[in-house]
């Protein structure tokens, strides 16, 4: 059960600015240095990558740091870190992923015969088309870990942790579900993984419910990260595979 969360709103307006600050400073920041044409090669598109992700996940989690300080208490009392037991935690996140991981593959497909289906063109996130058209070894592990390990625990932290109870404690607990999960889905910025994400995401928030332990949504998102990050490097080994059978 999700315990409540007094997250007070000076504090969070604060927090919620700051994010704000952080995804477009680093991209800012990266334009500045670079010329124009640098962005339209691989190696300007990864650099922007990689200025990216660590300015808004460095810089999420010392916001978060600071919001939890402000508010008296640490990351465990803060986000319910231990308080389910770690196997329960893992069995959870594993039917989590079991259930999500199909459903949004489901979604992603349907969306994008809705879109072709009025003369649009399903577009690839900018990310995926960076980690596709990526070649070294070096490059591919950075990728496997901002989309494994960071970005699960910087979303998760901001968008189950903080902003869903912060909503759900004022008593909007409809609001809280879904405008996080949309919003959720919207900073992907893609029309055809919109359904699939915000799915996604209310599978998160209702494992966050079940546990109290934001755990068990960052393991749930870590799995469904990597499950769709191995599917796109081995892509073309894939589907050799499966003409194989």
């Amino acid at each position: 059960m999700l315990p409540e969360r007094q997250w007070e709103a000076e504090p969070l307006l604060r927090f919620v600015a700051g994010v704000c600050f952080c995804l477009s400073i680093g991209s800012l920041a990266t334009r500045a240095i670079l010329p124009e044409a640098a962005f339209a090669t691989q190696e300007g598109k990864f650099f922007l990558f990689v200025s990216n992700s660590i300015v808004l996940h460095g810089g999420t989690l010392l916001l978060v740091a600071v919001f939890l300080r402000e508010h008296g208490v640490g990351w465990r009392e803060g986000f319910g870190f231990g308080s389910a037991g770690f196997l329960r935690t893992l069995g959870l996140a594993v039917a989590g992923v079991l259930l999500a991981l199909p459903v949004a593959l489901a979604l992603q497909q349907l969306s994008a015969m809705g879109m072709k289906s009025v003369s649009v063109q399903p577009e690839v996130q900018v990310v995926v088309q960076t980690l596709q058209e990526t070649q070294s070894v070096e490059q591919r592990v950075f990728f496997a870990f901002v989309a494994i390990l960071g970005a699960p625990v910087v979303e998760e932290i901001i968008f189950r942790g903080i902003l869903y109870p912060a909503i759900k404690q004022r008593g909007w607990p409809q609001l809280a579900l879904w405008g996080t999960s949309l919003l959720f889905a919207l900073t992907h910025a893609n029309t055809a993984t919109f359904l699939p994400l915000t799915f996604l995401a209310m599978v998160l928030v209702f494992l966050y419910e079940r546990t109290g332990n934001l755990l068990a949504p960052i393991l749930t998102h870590s799995l469904f990260n990597a499950a769709n990050y191995f599917a796109l490097v081995f892509q073309s080994e894939l589907k050799q595979f499966l003409k194989l059978q």
